[in-house]
């Protein structure tokens, strides 16, 4: 790809990168310049960023219920100082999970910062970022309940397991769990309703959101038997096809950002912060 820095300016440049650490780094290696010089990449450039408001600690409303805050709404804070681009509309864009797979896929949106798992499936219709966070899958019941120890138990068909649409732990009960036993809604806060009323025996889902949760005294529930999913539900941030068809370079600047942030302690910073 055609070099952005000439003459001087790239000379001074390339300096301050490797008096950073950045220069000789492996994110640099692979930006999307080839040079190193993905801070500012992206300057100028307007993204229409989703994420999904009902997902703590990762992307939720703070208290006055109209700001969004979290892990994914301040990385892509960080992303923007390093990377230059500007968000659509001055900010991002919540909604459901299903909706907003299907503006990814749809083109109506740009990029994706919703705890997204950069599943097989969702790969089909849109490319991803490199993994900024793993996390494992879990199975959440009553406060009072007994009967159900693990996810051995729902795979029984004996128990009503709500699910939302659009996630990862969807898509691990629609393949592992028998279709007569769920009960899909369009959001987890839902699923955990569901379940705090009786209506449902038990939920699974990501293990930060549900220990937030329970934590902070906003869903009534337990979590029981081990973790499990590990490994394959990472979060990544998600790219329509058009935007990589439209800048080509847009992953390899964001994967170097990502890198950086790992590097100097930012990504530690922000899972101690809001997952710990």
């Amino acid at each position: 790809m055609k070099k952005r820095m000439f003459g001087l300016l790239a000379s001074v440049m390339l300096s301050v990168f490797l008096l950073a650490g950045c220069g000789s780094s492996p994110a640099a290696s692979t930006s999307g310049s080839g040079s190193g010089d993905y801070h500012g990449a992206l300057k100028g450039v307007e993204l229409a960023v989703g994420t999904s408001g009902t997902y703590a600690p990762f992307s939720y409303f703070d208290k006055d219920g109209t700001t969004l805050t979290g892990y994914d709404v301040e990385l892509m804070g960080k992303l923007q100082e390093i990377l230059g681009f500007t968000l659509k509309d001055g900010a991002m864009k919540d909604m459901d999970y299903g909706p907003l797979g299907t503006s990814l896929s749809q083109g109506q949106l740009d990029v994706g910062a919703a705890a997204l798992c950069a599943t097989d499936e969702r790969k089909k219709t849109m490319k991803f970022s490199d993994t900024y966070y793993d996390a494992g899958i879990v199975v959440i019941v009553a406060k009072d309940n007994t009967a159900i120890k693990s996810v051995d138990d729902l795979k029984t068909g004996k128990y009503k397991v709500a699910v939302q649409t659009g996630c990862a732990a969807y898509e691990y009960a629609a393949a592992n769990l028998p279709e007569s036993s769920l009960q899909s809604f369009d959001s987890q806060a839902l699923a955990y309703k569901a379940v705090e009323d009786g209506q449902a025996d038990a939920t699974i889902y990501d293990l930060p959101g549900t220990n937030y949760g329970i934590k902070t005294g906003a869903i009534q529930v337990k979590t029981v038997g081990d973790e499990f999913y590990k490994g394959q539900a990472p979060y990544a941030l998600a790219f329509s096809m058009n935007i990589v068809k439209k800048y080509p370079h847009i992953i390899d600047d964001f994967n170097s950002a990502l890198q950086e942030l790992k590097e100097n302690g930012t990504l530690d910073e922000l899972k101690k912060k809001y997952c710990e």
